[in-house]
């Protein structure tokens, strides 16, 4: 005689997880949240410095170092943001809304892809001086180096960010996969950083990256496993 043993009913639109996978993508959020950090506050080169202040800067072997550093940051922060989309795409792939969940694809290797290119940027001097045995370079490029840097982070990179954690939180919001909450907050984190792109601003919109990041892993970490 068989028996026949029920499975609790997943939210709509969704495909249950598994629990390694789930707690793989929780953790990778968490990770992704204290990396982004790292690769941002690990090196701050001096603002309107002078000429001489900025080179003295640049002369210290630690200063070079924490370039490196946060290079490698930086590429772990691509890479774990890559997990948790990944997984992201993966629940929302019986939402019905293919176009959305696209586009955050799309988003998501963009921000990926632009944030490697920033980590060539935060190591590349590092690189010069320590493994080629290159002088230090002169200050203009030393300037233009960092403000690249910068811009790459504070444009590109935070509204890739912002627009893929939007479509989302659309789909996720629209089909009540994860829960509506979760998907409210990356609409305003999200919004947020897109005004704060427009003023220029968007490099110290860091922190709402962060905190999608950590209710994303709570909100992963609540979502039934099989």
């Amino acid at each position: 005689m068989s028996t026949y043993v029920s499975k609790a009913p997943t939210e709509a639109g969704s495909v249950p997880a598994t629990t390694k996978a789930r707690t793989v993508a929780a953790v990778a959020a968490v990770l992704f949240a204290v990396s982004f950090f790292l690769t941002v506050a690990s090196v701050n080169v001096p603002h309107k410095a002078s000429d001489a202040k900025l080179l003295d800067w640049w002369q210290d072997s630690g200063h070079v170092n924490s370039g490196i550093a946060s290079e490698f940051f930086a590429i772990a922060t691509a890479v774990l943001f890559a997990i948790v989309i990944n997984h992201l795409r993966t629940l929302l792939a019986n939402a019905g809304m293919p176009q959305w969940t696209a586009f955050a694809h799309s988003m998501a290797s963009a921000f990926t892809a632009v944030l490697l290119i920033s980590a060539a940027l935060r190591g590349v001097i590092g690189h010069m001086v320590k493994v080629y045995d290159e002088p230090l370079p002169g200050i203009d490029v030393l300037r233009y180096s960092t403000g690249l840097n910068y811009t790459l982070i504070g444009t590109a990179t935070m509204t890739a960010f912002a627009l893929a954690i939007i479509a989302v939180s659309v789909v996720v919001v629209r089909s009540s996969v994860l829960g509506a909450w979760v998907g409210y907050v990356g609409l305003l984190c999200g919004g947020v950083t897109l005004v704060a792109v427009f003023l220029l601003m968007g490099a110290f919109t860091v922190p709402l990256a962060m905190l999608w990041a950590l209710c994303i892993a709570v909100a992963i970490w609540r979502q039934p496993a099989v």
